[in-house]
């Protein structure tokens, strides 16, 4: 929610200020820390902005324990507010992994089925914490792109499409990518050489006879991992 109500408070947006929902549950945080962390507790509590027509107890020790309401309870909001951060989460990893820069734009297609009209109020906070437009909410499976230059994203309750050429050079990327297998195979072959020398086992410490055998087996596995990932160009 923090996240979220950044966005609104940067921008001109003529939905209600979140300030007010943001002290709310400081201070309720506060009440329910307070019997933990009562020195600090009580300083934050004390310097919290209040409206000037209400008059709060004099120290947070006078405040009635919060107590849970099952009423505010909105499982469909919750979804909803979890798709969205999955959604953001998942763009986010994708930057991550790819090593896109963190000032670049990316484009982004969703489909969440029954969530479409529910997520697209928040489309603008999609595409600021997620660094993605434009981002587009596409209406049925059907429009999902089957190019296999993007990238499809299954999450619990949408897809995220996300066309591989707006996070970076294709042509490039490929170049690199098969520069790493090239140079991993390389390593590869000389640690077999190494392995299948009887004179090496016999007389190297075991230690080091099984540290060149992990070394094997991460560098095989990278290397089979690129070679799936160079296959999407």
């Amino acid at each position: 929610y923090i996240e979220f109500a950044k966005i609104r408070l940067l921008s001109d947006s003529k939905l209600d200020s979140p300030v007010p929902i943001l002290v709310h549950v400081l201070e309720t945080s506060l009440r329910m820390l307070h019997r933990y962390m009562p020195f600090v507790t009580e300083e934050l509590w004390q310097n919290l902005p209040r409206q000037k027509d209400i008059k709060a107890p004099e120290s947070i020790m006078m405040t009635a324990y919060p107590e849970p309401d099952e009423t505010a309870i909105n499982a469909p909001a919750e979804q909803t507010i979890e798709t969205i951060i999955d959604i953001i989460r998942s763009i986010r990893n994708v930057r991550a992994e790819y090593k896109v820069e963190s000032a670049k734009w990316i484009e982004a297609q969703i489909y969440s089925d029954n969530l479409t009209s529910a997520i697209s109020p928040y489309i603008e906070t999609i595409q600021n914490l997620a660094r993605a437009r434009p981002l587009t909410l596409l209406d049925n499976r059907q429009q999902v792109p089957k190019n296999k230059n993007s990238l499809v994203l299954v999450l619990k309750k949408a897809e995220v499409v996300i066309p591989m050429e707006t996070m970076f050079d294709l042509e490039a990327e490929r170049k690199r990518l098969q520069k790493e297998i090239e140079q991993g195979q390389a390593e590869i072959t000389r640690l077999k050489t190494i392995l299948d020398n009887k004179d090496f086992i016999n007389k190297a410490p075991a230690t080091v006879v099984e540290n060149e055998r992990q070394k094997l087996y991460t560098l095989t596995d990278k290397v089979e991992r690129l070679n799936k990932q160079i296959l999407k160009f």
